[in-house]
């Protein structure tokens, strides 16, 4: 294969080198179609679905590109980024993802990726990109070698202290002077990320988020992926072959709970022995009652033979009575007809109460910083100046992110589809 190098322009060095692309990617059918392009230009191109095969992969050949997704099963791209920046901070790193939203891309910056491309983009701006990115990356290295670099990072923790550590820091973690939290040293004070959206209308296909859950077999002990579709399904372990007895227990990773909030299938109990455990519908319309007919078997005070149907869209659950004088509340007015349970909804049937785990976005919100927070952020870039203003783990930030896309997109399909309705009748 004839390999294909990307100039990088006049850095006072030689050019940019890209040979080899890391395609990390869980679709097989969008790796297919990446690589193929990549080759088309001449490059060599391999292909990983997770976090394990990338680390493993990195270890036999450092590639002179990474292509990053964002949403991954296990690790994130996030995580995957910040690992492979504080084994190698030249590396390369371009995000490829399907989420649009600002606050992504600000966290991506601040774990040192070196770009940002949403899909779908034509096969010229990616190749493109990614010469750009390489460019980039390139020159920095060139510029510490050549002694261009300032000496020194100024940065801020979370409460608001400046700090100001040597540029050979950078990566390594310091302690406020005033608040004594463990901050990182950033690469460098503002971190300038390639930014470019999608070439197309990216209509962000709706993912089920429940294909990223996984479950415990409560006999052998193994972890498997749940099967969204089919419940019943998921309850026999693929290892050990034996039947889940009871509620599946769904790992709690911050990804595995991002997805569960994200499906509005999960309803939380707040009343009898299992109050606090939540419950997981499977997807298609289900009858809850007294009677052992019922896909939903209930047999607490007040809860008729066939109390009501249950049937999750994207934009809650639609709840339909049965009851007749027993009757179906939503957020304690009785329901006539089928009447949607949001997120954050509260149901009660009979004795019974169920609040619907999840939260409902502005889908044309595209961050979820505080406003104060967001404003401090921007004097201190301007100034020049790194600002920190979250300690939570980097897993649970993305998976905060990676939740609102999911709500996001999944709302704007449940309001299409009730446009389309409308226009169709």
């Amino acid at each position: 294969m004839t390999r294909g190098i990307l100039q990088a322009g006049d850095v006072g060095q030689q050019p940019a080198p890209v040979h080899y692309i890391m395609v990390v990617e869980d679709d097989p059918e969008v790796a297919r179609k990446t690589k193929a392009i990549l080759e088309a230009a001449g490059h060599e191109v391999k292909t990983f679905k997770d976090g394990g095969q990338v680390h493993g992969g990195i270890s036999m050949q450092r590639p002179d590109v990474v292509l990053l997704k964002l949403i991954l099963p296990g690790e994130s791209g996030f995580e995957i980024c910040e690992r492979l920046k504080k084994q190698d901070r030249f590396l390369p790193i371009l995000v490829y993802t399907e989420i649009e939203l600002e606050a992504s891309q600000q966290l991506a910056s601040k774990l040192g990726a070196d770009g940002y491309l949403t899909k779908p983009c034509k096969p010229e701006t990616l190749i493109t990109t990614i010469r750009e990115v390489a460019e980039s990356a390139w020159k920095r290295q060139a510029d510490e070698r050549g002694g261009k670099e300032k000496g020194e990072i100024r940065f801020r923790c979370k409460c608001g202290q400046r700090l100001k550590e040597k540029l050979e820091n950078r990566g390594k973690m310091v302690t406020c002077s005033k608040c004594q939290a463990t901050v990182p040293i950033p690469e460098r004070s503002v971190h300038i990320m390639i930014t470019k959206l999608a070439d197309e209308a990216n209509t962000n296909t709706l993912d089920d988020p429940t294909r990223f859950l996984s479950v415990k077999c409560q006999h052998c002990g193994t972890f498997y992926k749940l099967f969204s579709a089919d419940l019943e399904k998921a309850r026999t372990c693929p290892q050990c072959q034996k039947r889940q007895i009871g509620a599946l227990s769904i790992i709690g990773a911050p990804l595995s709970r991002a997805a569960l909030a994200s499906s509005l299938r999960v309803l939380r109990i707040l009343t009898g022995q299992l109050k606090g455990k939540k419950m997981m519908l499977p997807d298609r319309e289900i009858v809850l009652g007294s009677d052992r007919s019922c896909s939903l078997k209930q047999f607490a005070e007040g809860i008729a033979p066939k109390h009501c149907t249950l049937k999750p869209t994207p934009l809650g659950i639609l709840v339909n009575d049965l009851s007749g004088d027993h009757g179906t509340f939503i957020d304690d007015e009785r329901i006539t007809g089928e009447t949607l349970l949001g997120p954050g909804g509260l149901l009660r049937v009979g004795s019974m109460k169920y609040r619907l785990i999840g939260e409902d976005r502005d889908v044309n919100a595209t961050n979820f910083h505080d406003p104060k927070k967001a404003k401090a952020e921007q004097k201190a870039a301007q100034k020049g100046i790194a600002l920190f203003l979250s300690d939570r783990p980097t897993s649970e930030e993305a998976a905060s992110v990676i939740q609102a896309h999911w709500d996001i997109v999944r709302k704007r399909a449940g309001l299409q589809a009730q446009q389309d309705n409308l226009e169709g009748a």
